[in-house]
């Protein structure tokens, strides 16, 4: 499952050693990171019950047990909030076919910047021309994750392309905390996993993150090396829709090369 508690505390539990937590290591160690007593111990918690929720046996830990078992594997804010998600009730799942709503798609279309609107799954919903001319795999129906995977053009693009692939698999796995059973994110999940050995490296950690700000770094065929910021912004309703938006200040270098790859739009900021 992709949003497994169980799944998720086995493998944050390998990142952990046993000097973090301020134990002794001592003697043969058959496990990576902290065993399942230790993690006990410190998250004060018995080991009977950390096991049943390991073997999935208990699903629905108290949100004080939570705060202890993220404390004890140093899980930052993100990967916080995605423990206590997984410890809650799902979320049902997106009606499948809810489509673009008019005034969403009205705000991709009139925006200065190259704006795109995602789905839960990171697939591209909708994109403005600005998206397409910056990156060809802004365009609707590509996926972000799998063609961070699988398509050579979309990693000879990104110049940090380890870090564009670890911050995908990081945003999925936030997701997964919120919508746990979803099919078309389950689908996704196991497509990648068998197609790309890299990709399951990184999902196996369980990192979290929901990359709401940042930066990329590309390399445009037009206009070369190109620093850009982006903003996701969470669209009103429960559909796990979000908007993509990169931009640059204007009347930078980067905003110059920008400015080179716009269409027919008014330049912001001018």
């Amino acid at each position: 499952m992709t949003g497994d508690l169980a799944e998720f505390l086995r493998a944050r539990r390998a990142l952990v050693g046993p000097a973090a937590v301020g134990l002794v290591a001592g003697g043969r160690r058959h496990v990576r990171g902290l065993r399942r007593e230790e993690l006990a111990l410190v998250a004060g918690i018995s080991v009977d019950y950390y096991v049943r929720l390991e073997q999935g046996r208990d699903r629905n830990p108290s949100p004080e047990v939570v705060g202890a078992l993220a404390r004890a594997l140093q899980l930052d804010g993100d990967a916080t909030t995605h423990l206590h998600r997984l410890a809650s009730a799902p979320v049902a799942p997106p009606v499948a076919g809810s489509g673009v709503r008019p005034a969403v798609a009205r705000i991709v279309d009139a925006s200065p910047w190259p704006t795109v609107l995602l789905d839960h799954t990171l697939t591209v919903l909708r994109a403005n021309e600005f998206a397409c001319l910056l990156n060809p795999g802004l365009a609707e129906g590509r996926n972000l994750v799998r063609d961070a995977f699988l398509d050579p053009a979309t990693t000879g693009l990104h110049v940090e392309d380890e870090v564009v692939k670890a911050e995908c698999v990081a945003a999925l796995r936030s997701v997964a905390g919120i919508f746990p059973h979803d099919e078309a994110l389950q689908r996704l999940v196991g497509e990648l996993s068998v197609r790309s050995e890299e990709f399951r490296g990184l999902w196996a950690r369980a990192d979290v993150t929901y990359c709401r700000t940042g930066r990329k770094l590309m390399d445009h065929p037009a206009v070369g090396r190109l620093s850009l910021d982006y903003e996701t912004l969470d669209v009103g309703d429960s559909s796990g829709q979000r908007l993509l938006i990169h931009s640059a200040e204007p009347g930078t270098p980067d905003g110059d090369k920008l400015a080179l790859i716009r269409p027919g739009l008014p330049a912001p900021g001018r």
